[in-house]
């Protein structure tokens, strides 16, 4: 795993009451056809050929953070979304971890990770996603959000 500045993400369209901010994809600097949830490009990271983006959506009174994870042609393969009604919050990571995760704090005084999966596996959400995460797909993930409460040591 490696953090990959090759990828970008150009504001497509900014978030307001009607509509979320949507972004565009760019991979060394070409558009790839991929539109995304949110609009800032917090950061990237690449593992096994694939890249998992964290984007928000520069909206400070109630800022989502969406997760999406794309193939080395840019293709989606995943996404999900944590925040919730009311609430705000602050992008600080990516920390690389052993084992294909990826550490990062965005909101709840939690200690968030993404799990990549070698390949797709059937999650059902309602009984195994962590309280503010949304999936789009919720059956088939490629990744997993973890969350833990926050200890001392890792404040």
């Amino acid at each position: 795993m490696r953090l990959a500045p090759e990828v970008s993400v150009r504001p497509i369209a900014p978030g307001g009451e009607d509509a979320p901010a949507r972004g565009e994809v760019q991979i060394h600097g070409r558009t790839v056809g991929t539109e995304v949830g949110g609009c800032v490009l917090e950061a990237a990271v690449e593992a096994d050929g694939r890249y998992l983006l964290f984007v928000t959506g520069d909206c400070p009174y109630e800022e989502l953070l969406h997760l999406h994870l794309l193939d080395a042609q840019g293709r989606l393969l995943d996404s999900a979304t944590l925040g919730g009604p009311y609430s705000t919050g602050r992008f600080v990571g990516p920390r690389l971890l052993a084992a294909q995760r990826v550490g990062f704090s965005f909101f709840d005084d939690k200690d968030w990770e993404v799990e990549l999966l070698d390949a797709p596996r059937l999650r059902l959400p309602v009984f195994t996603e962590p309280l503010g995460v949304w999936r789009a797909r919720p059956l088939r993930c490629h990744f997993i959000v973890h969350a833990r409460p926050r200890t001392l040591a890792s404040t």
